[in-house]
């Protein structure tokens, strides 16, 4: 079955249907010998298959398990990977430590190369290595010529079993991260974004952020601890794709990776979130013309029977740009607002959260956080327009086609699937749960899972322009901003 890819299929339909009914333009299908045009009714061509290719699992002899999608359309050979690390397991006391033991694995070279050497030798292949660690999950992904997938594999797996962390790269990847903490309050997008994420989580590793005095105690011995705990071939998932031979391939793994052991990890308990839906407004005073809006509250998570739901609800009330409930009110109609949006941002293992924002002029703060607040409630309360639902569904599947219009974002795709442990068919199944979804099951999906007198309000503003006052919607408790100290206490070790 021939594949297209959406764009190229609506290229061809359009110049078909001017070849066959267009009177003026000359077809090249015709000649003097009286050979006729085909009609566009006369035409057969085959269905575009739109199904999602698939990855071919296999497992090296150590445990690591591999995903595979050859793509041969150019000499490339690319590597990524999911490693099961990441913030929420790092000690409360020394918030940042994940996320430095990211940066400096690939920056401060490995046992066998020097920083120096590692960045030359990447450069003269035009190559790239690099590693990072999240919330939930680390990555290490390579990027090389073809010809030079020997070298590459070599250098990516000498990167996540043996890094030097040169203390050197350390003691400078660390100042860094101080600098950065030192310039957050400089942004009120950041800001505000920060201190809703505290809020919504408060006492979670999933609402931490690294402090001044957090990243000030870890030393170097702690990242060079943490990356042995968890950088185990039992954490880690390979994903590759490229210009390969499969049986090659998997022997090149195994050498590179083969004699790679690790004891398993133990890892430390993250208590789960409380659900509950306590409001309250938060205000941080900055001298600035525009007053930055976030206001939020825990959500559910993908494998909740509503989500599918959720996610239409979302394109209609703040996630579908200038047709969206919230641009019309407060943009469009009122014109208070350049960006007004709303989302829900479904959590994998723990709970996601709702949000929504906006940035207006500092007078206009009370009015628009009440216009916010009110769409939010009428969504809860009146059902959506069969045009609003047919738009957004339509919306949600056209875009997520576009998801996989590269075979890297599809090797990723299904990689997500099996870390998080989502079904088989998430992905395959996700447009028809899109395009079933009805008025009635948003009407039960808002009133389930949004709560606007549950809301987490935080404006960083200045509150002598404001017209109205913040306190309509609570008792308002001012944020003061500084070296932030950490909220999360010690994690107790478990198996999970």
């Amino acid at each position: 079955m021939n594949k297209l890819t959406p764009a190229l299929a609506i290229v061809i339909m359009v110049t078909l249907t001017s070849c066959a009914s267009s009177p003026s333009w000359v077809c090249p299908c015709d000649d003097d010998n009286g050979f006729k045009r085909p009609r566009l009714a006369d035409l057969k061509y085959e269905p575009i298959d739109s199904a999602i290719p698939k990855t071919k699992r296999v497992t090296l002899t150590n445990g690591m398990v591999v995903h595979l999608l050859p793509d041969h359309m150019l000499p490339l050979f690319k590597v990524t990977s999911m490693i099961r690390t990441g913030s929420i397991w790092e000690p409360g006391d020394k918030a940042g430590l994940a996320s430095l033991t990211g940066a400096t694995m690939r920056s401060g070279g490995t046992t066998t190369r020097s920083p120096e050497e590692l960045d030359e030798t990447l450069e003269f292949i035009a190559g790239s290595v690099e590693t990072s660690i999240g919330s939930e999950s680390g990555t290490a992904s390579l990027s090389v010529l073809a010809k030079d997938t020997d070298l590459g594999l070599e250098i990516l797996a000498d990167v996540i079993r043996h890094p030097r962390f040169d203390p050197d790269r350390f003691d400078l990847a660390k100042a860094r991260m101080l600098e950065g903490i030192r310039r957050e309050n400089d942004d009120p997008t950041n800001t505000a974004g920060r201190e809703l994420k505290k809020l919504i989580y408060a006492g979670s590793p999933y609402g931490g952020t690294p402090t001044i005095e957090s990243v000030e105690r870890i030393t170097r011995e702690d990242v060079i601890r943490f990356h042995a705990k968890y950088f185990v071939p039992q954490n880690i998932m390979l994903g590759v794709t490229g210009d390969f031979d499969e049986k090659t391939i998997i022997s090149k793994l195994e050498k590179v990776f083969g004699d790679f052991r690790g004891a398993d990890t133990v890892f430390p308990r993250v208590a789960p979130v409380e659900r509950k839906f306590e409001g309250g407004v938060y205000f941080v005073k900055k001298s600035i013309p525009q007053s930055v809006i976030r206001m939020g509250h825990l959500a559910g998570r993908k494998t909740d029977p509503d989500y599918h739901a959720l996610r239409v609800m979302d394109n209609i009330l703040g996630g579908s740009g200038f047709t969206s409930r919230l641009v019309q009110s407060v943009r469009t109609d009122r014109g208070l607002a350049y960006s007004v949006w709303s989302y829900t941002m479904a959590g994998r293992w723990e709970r996601g959260q709702f949000m929504a924002g906006a940035e207006t002029k500092a007078a206009s703060t009370v009015e628009v956080v009440r216009l916010i607040k009110n769409e939010i409630k009428r969504i809860r309360t009146e059902p959506v327009t069969q045009t609003e639902l047919d738009e957004a569904r339509d919306s949600i599947v056209n875009r997520f086609i576009f998801i996989f219009d590269k075979p890297f974002r599809i090797l990723k795709e299904r990689m997500i699937v099996e870390y998080y442990g989502l079904p088989d068919d998430y992905l395959e199944s996700f447009r028809g749960k899109i395009m079933a979804v009805t008025a009635d099951d948003i009407l039960k999906a808002a009133q389930a899972g949004l709560h606007p007198d549950g809301l987490k309000i935080v404006v960083v503003g200045d509150s002598d322009k404001f017209e109205g006052d913040l306190s309509e919607y609570g008792n308002v408790v001012e944020l003061e901003l500084g070296e932030r100290k950490t909220e999360n206490g010690p994690n107790t070790p478990v198996r999970r």
